[in-house]
C-alpha cells in the first residue's frame, strides 16, 4: 500500500538559491519597468517610451539632488 502512495506523488523540482535570486531578479526589473511606464504616462501625462531615454533619468537624478542639497 505505501508502495502505491509513493508512485503516485509528484516530483517536485525546486530551485537553487541562486536560480531563486535570478527569478527574483527578472521580476523586479519587469515590475519596477511597468511601473515606470505607468508612472510616466498616466500620471506624469508623458510619453510611455520617453522612460527609456536617458534625458528622462539625468533629469530625474539632477531634481534629486537639487532636492537633496
Amino acid at each position: 500500500m505505501t508502495d502505491d502512495l509513493h508512485k503516485n506523488k509528484k516530483k517536485r523540482t525546486r530551485l537553487t538559491p541562486l536560480g531563486r535570486f535570478v527569478v527574483s531578479l527578472f521580476w523586479l526589473i519587469v515590475f519596477a519597468t511597468a511601473g515606470a511606464i505607468v508612472g510616466y504616462s498616466i500620471v506624469g501625462n508623458g510619453n510611455p517610451l520617453e522612460v527609456f531615454l536617458p534625458q528622462t533619468w539625468i533629469h530625474l537624478v539632477e531634481v534629486l539632488v537639487n532636492s537633496l542639497l
